[in-house]
């Protein structure tokens, strides 16, 4: 079961603008900006979501999906917790913690493969890459974008780089989403350069008031982003249809 799905259907957006206020967090935004505020900034696992449930909305989950309701409150978080994460062998989060933290060098057994890596910058494409991920997702065009696929349950900023860095590897295509300051970012020029070494399809759009000649300045190489075949767009939305045309 997607956990995404699972808050949305049991936490109200005052309960999560409640738990933000109580770590002394920002409480304004989307429901989907203040579940994910609280899964990647708060570090929040699923436990802990389930701990901020009162008894009786522990009992109403366990009705609505036909799980025993008897028993302590933890009784009804394990259970539930058991439930929702059933079909996530995959990612066994406590395993994968041993692999990545091991010397012997070996891929990940979670990893997965993608048609499409999203590559922008945080703070100014981030609502792009959002929208983008979500409409290539409703037509079964598998999409990564690193802070809704890769787990906050991972420790340590090695395994967050290492989760990266496979899915790059991973993925089909390399979509680059130009917007402003692009070349500053560290994070981007990083994937920017693995792609590159392994040879994916690049895909770029910029943003329709950015000069299209950016220069990203890499390892033992300036990329000129003016070299490449771009495509220009003015919202969201126009990002979305014209991606779609290239899986179409």
């Amino acid at each position: 079961m997607n956990l995404r799905k699972f808050i949305r259907g049991f936490f109200y957006k005052k309960n999560l603008k409640d738990a933000l206020y109580s770590l002394d967090m920002r409480v304004g935004g989307t429901i989907d900006e203040l579940i994910d505020r609280l899964r990647f900034e708060a570090n929040w696992t699923l436990y802990d979501f389930l701990g901020s449930m009162d008894n009786e909305k522990l009992i109403d989950v366990c009705r609505y999906y036909g799980i025993a309701v008897g028993g302590r409150k933890e009784d009804r978080m394990k259970r539930i917790y058991e439930f929702v994460t059933s079909d996530w062998k995959e990612h066994d989060w406590k395993m994968e913690r041993i692999v990545q933290e091991s010397s012997d060098g070996r891929v990940p057994y979670w990893a997965k493969s993608y048609e499409v890596f999203i590559a922008y910058k945080r703070d100014t494409g981030l609502d792009f890459a959002r929208h983008l991920k979500s409409g290539l997702e409703r037509e079964r065009i598998s999409a990564f974008l690193d802070i809704i696929d890769i787990p906050k349950e991972f420790s340590g900023e090695q395994t967050w780089i290492r989760t990266r860095n496979e899915s790059i590897k991973r993925s089909k295509k390399f979509l680059l989403i130009a917007t402003n300051g692009i070349e500053t970012s560290r994070e981007l020029k990083e994937e920017v350069q693995i792609a590159r070494e392994n040879h994916k399809t690049f895909l770029m759009y910029r943003y329709y008031t950015l000069d299209p000649k950016i220069t990203l300045v890499l390892e033992g190489e300036h990329m000129n982003l003016g070299d490449f075949q771009q495509v220009s767009f003015d919202s969201k939305e126009d990002l979305l249809r014209k991606v779609l045309t290239v899986f179409r």
